[in-house]
């Protein structure tokens, strides 16, 4: 059983389904495991236990798309199409 981790502030939901599918299509094309023998953890972590440079992201937020900022991103017709696009490919 191979496993895919992914650890990272927390995502939301329309992006770890983009991307458990995109690991997984893309490490069972390069090793011929079967999709459906590939499992993938997201361990998503809060603002105030993820940082860069010394600095916590509760303090000093991260322009990346993620669950903290869905609420702005989301309306985002651009980036709610990137997401949905990625989805199909």
């Amino acid at each position: 059983m191979p496993a895919i981790s992914v650890k990272s502030i927390a995502l939301a939901e329309s992006q770890k389904k983009v991307l458990a599918k995109k690991y997984v299509e893309i490490f069972s094309e390069i090793t011929n495991v079967p999709k459906d023998r590939v499992y993938i953890f997201f361990d998503g972590h809060e603002l105030e236990d993820v940082g860069a440079a010394g600095i916590r992201f509760s303090e000093h937020p991260s322009k990346a798309w993620s669950k903290f900022n869905e609420d702005e991103w989301s309306k985002n017709p651009e980036i709610v199409e990137r997401i949905k696009k990625a989805a199909e490919s």
